[in-house]
């Protein structure tokens, strides 16, 4: 099997309830979870994964988005909107990389990533 041009690099789950789906999926997966503080409030990073949870927020849906690793987040992110798609998140820097949200034209939501 080839590797994939842009590999799903991370994955974080929006919920309306956190602490419910971090015990959730502590119990059911095993997965160790562990509380941070960020500039954007409390989030879960399950340790050994490249996961994450946090609360909802902005018009982002419930549920788990992908992200989806790219060379130049600012690039993605230009070339999806004059393909149609919504910038629900733009370029938003943390100190792993850089990130923007999208809801592409048929309503779907993906995260583009890019590791500093």
């Amino acid at each position: 099997m080839t590797n994939p041009i842009n590999p799903v690099g991370y994955t974080e789950l929006q919920t309306q309830d956190p602490a419910r789906a971090r015990a959730f999926y502590t119990e059911l997966l095993g997965w160790k979870a562990e509380e941070e503080e960020t500039p954007m409030g409390p989030y879960t990073m399950f340790r050994g994964l490249l996961a994450g949870l946090t609360a909802c927020r902005d018009d982002l849906p419930v549920g788990w988005i992908p992200y989806v690793t790219v060379d130049d987040v600012a690039l993605a992110t230009k070339r999806a909107k004059e393909l149609g798609a919504k910038v629900l998140r733009d370029k938003i820097s943390i100190p792993e990389g850089t990130f923007s949200v999208l809801r592409d034209p048929t309503g779907g939501v993906l995260g583009i990533w890019q590791k500093k």
